[in-house]
């Protein structure tokens, strides 16, 4: 990659847009991932064995799937 396309890729990135709608679509597909994956937890109200890091990565992915997917999306055209 050439410096100008990695300058580029960076405002892209960092685009205030782009981490609106990411932290937006990170909430909606978190939440309903950490439903499905620790709803015993949730339904028995058992929150000493909720799995934090679990919970916390199951956020983090769909927020940086969504900021690189518009970034790449925003890039090419």
């Amino acid at each position: 990659m050439k410096v100008n396309s990695n300058n580029s890729f960076l405002a892209a990135f960092s685009d205030r847009r782009n981490i609106i709608l990411a932290i937006k679509m990170s909430l909606v597909v978190g939440t309903l991932l950490n439903c499905i994956n620790q709803a015993e937890c949730f339904i028995n109200q058992d929150f000493d064995q909720l799995n934090v890091p679990k919970l916390l990565f199951t956020y983090s992915v769909p927020f940086f799937v969504s900021i690189y997917s518009s970034t790449i999306a925003k890039l090419k055209g």
